[in-house]
């Protein structure tokens, strides 16, 4: 991992400021391919066909979200381990949007969809489960929501959101832990998620012991903690558009090969961080982060056209579910997403000052930590602003 006098990582986000043209663009191509996983291609897609069963489109591009997340939220935490507003930020960015599309779910969607009389379906226990959803905790269904008389999922992608929630605590123990500080002890873990990774995936039996819960955490949150490596070594590795490409190549080596487990964790962060670094994917200009509400919204739509237009799954239920998502999530960025994150300064300044104990040698709870980590005063501030945006 030693540069050799190339340009790095590091020396990339020196010049930009921190502040990586192209991540906006990745996540909404990788939630606009969610959307077209779910309405177009199912499991039977090309890189499923591809991998071997190993992998499709939809999850690899939650592989993406996760690979940025794990890149982007680092910094604010390896340099001030400033726990409240990695907490307000977090939380600020997915839980108001989240609890919106859950109410308009059960009250909106649901009883446009139900085959239940109203009076049955607002009684019905089923109903006020869902709103478990709302802090990431699963509830698939809606009382009388069914397709061809079965119960159907209403919005079965939000299942990844637990999944990134615990990453961040994760994260923070790490964080707590001085792991973030000493690097290499994120690299141990990197490791060690890594060979546990692999050896589910390469060992049937260890697969068929392993909880499902703990396995989805595991496929995911070795690309988290990749992408929080890589940031943590970005002065020892180039920023190189041929060892993207390589590592492309070796991607498709081991996912030919029926090695994608091996390969995968160690050449898709490393890709994902150089095209977000780059030029390439910021040629198309976004004033607004879209890929958030795109991936929370897009699954009712789908289920709406479905069940009320009785579409069938193709190319013309993807341009119309993307086109009605993009608009709705734009509305979710104006209305819901944006005015929440513009109160995050003044909320950890407000739990700062409220919470005991939590002011330490660390930069934790004090007002002049959470200003010195405003936007724009430096570099690990400014792309971890870009995370939180």
């Amino acid at each position: 991992m030693i540069s050799l006098g190339a340009t790095t990582i590091g020396d990339r986000l020196a010049v930009l400021s921190a502040r990586g043209p192209g991540f906006d663009q990745i996540r909404l191509v990788a939630a606009l391919t969610v959307v077209a996983h779910h309405a177009w291609w199912g499991t039977n897609d090309v890189l499923y066909r591809f991998s071997g069963g190993f992998i499709q489109f939809g999850l690899f591009a939650v592989v993406i979200f996760f690979c940025v997340s794990g890149f982007l939220l680092a910094p604010g935490l390896a340099r001030s381990g400033d726990l409240v507003r990695f907490a307000v930020n977090r939380s600020l960015r997915i839980l108001p949007a989240l609890f919106v599309v859950v109410i308009a779910s059960m009250f909106v969607l649901g009883p446009a969809l139900t085959t239940y009389s109203l009076a049955d379906y607002f009684g019905s226990a089923e109903l006020y489960l869902y709103l478990k959803n709302a802090v990431t905790l699963m509830s698939h269904y809606l009382p009388g929501v069914v397709r061809h008389g079965h119960e159907v999922q209403v919005n079965g992608p939000l299942w990844t959101l637990n999944i990134e929630v615990w990453s961040y605590a994760v994260l923070a123990a790490m964080s707590v832990a001085g792991f973030l500080r000493r690097r290499a002890l994120t690299m141990i873990t990197f490791a060690l998620v890594y060979f546990i990774y692999v050896g589910l995936a390469l060992s049937p039996s260890l697969h068929a012991a392993c909880p499902q819960r703990l396995l989805d955490f595991i496929g995911l949150f070795v690309y988290f903690i990749a992408g929080t490596t890589l940031y943590l070594y970005r002065e020892s590795i180039p920023f190189s558009g041929i060892g993207a490409a390589v590592a492309v190549g070796g991607a498709l080596i081991g996912l030919a090969s029926g090695l994608g487990a091996v390969a995968m964790p160690l050449c898709i962060p490393y890709v994902v961080i150089c095209l977000g670094l780059s030029e390439v994917a910021s040629r198309v200009p976004l004033k607004h982060d879209l890929s958030y509400g795109v991936y929370l919204i897009h699954s009712p739509v789908i289920l709406a056209l479905l069940t009320l237009f009785d579409l069938a799954a193709g190319w013309p239920l993807a341009l119309l579910s993307a086109s009605v998502t993009l608009v709705l999530a734009y509305a979710s960025w104006r209305f819901v997403e944006a005015p929440a994150l513009k109160q995050k300064v003044w909320v950890s300044r407000w739990l700062s000052s409220h919470i005991a104990g939590l002011g330490s040698r660390r930069g934790v709870g004090t007002e002049a930590a959470v200003r010195r980590d405003e936007p724009g005063n430096n570099l690990t501030g400014t792309i971890e602003a870009g995370a939180a945006e």
